[in-house]
């Protein structure tokens, strides 16, 4: 691995503090209307957050439309959130096409402040690292996966048991 790329155990660019589970979020970001968003407007009991590096790369797009097919349809419960650097235009236009209308697509490229409150981020690009979390109705992270290296999809099937033991 070479520093300043996203090849690799890029988890050693990551700052060592960042959240684990147990710790609570709290962030404000841009909607793709460039309307303000916070977390504590969630009111599901349950809150998926993928973090993607950008959305106009084949996997981060993939991941996207995965969990947009699967977490709405099968987890009622469930809010799906999907957060990049990637401008609001940029993730409208890119997910259009499939996006459910209970998908919360979200820009961190304005406040930066899920990157610089959770950590997960590369400094040397100030992109997200690829992540998937679910929090409680606490915004407390109750299960994260960090996707290492970033050019992979997540452990899907790991995401989808972790949502069927929250099912009632």
């Amino acid at each position: 691995m070479a520093v300043g790329t996203m090849s690799g155990e890029v988890i050693t660019l990551l700052a060592k503090d960042h959240l684990k589970v147990g710790d609570k979020v709290t962030f404000k970001a841009d909607m793709v209307d460039w309307k303000d968003f916070e977390l504590t407007t969630v009111t599901k009991a349950y809150k998926v957050i993928s973090s993607v590096p950008s959305i106009d790369t084949s996997v981060c797009l993939t991941q996207t439309k995965q969990f947009n097919e699967t977490i709405i349809s099968k987890y009622p419960d469930v809010q799906l959130i999907t957060i990049s650097r990637d401008l609001p235009f940029a993730l409208k236009r890119t997910c259009e096409g499939f996006i459910n209308p209970e998908h919360i697509l979200l820009s961190d490229t304005n406040y930066r402040e899920f990157g610089n409150h959770t950590k997960l981020y590369f400094t040397f690009t100030n992109l997200l690292a690829r992540s998937v979390m679910v929090l409680n109705q606490n915004n407390e992270i109750i299960y994260l996966q960090i996707v290492l290296p970033v050019s992979l999809e997540p452990n899907y099937d790991e995401v989808y048991q972790f949502l069927a033991t929250l099912q009632k």
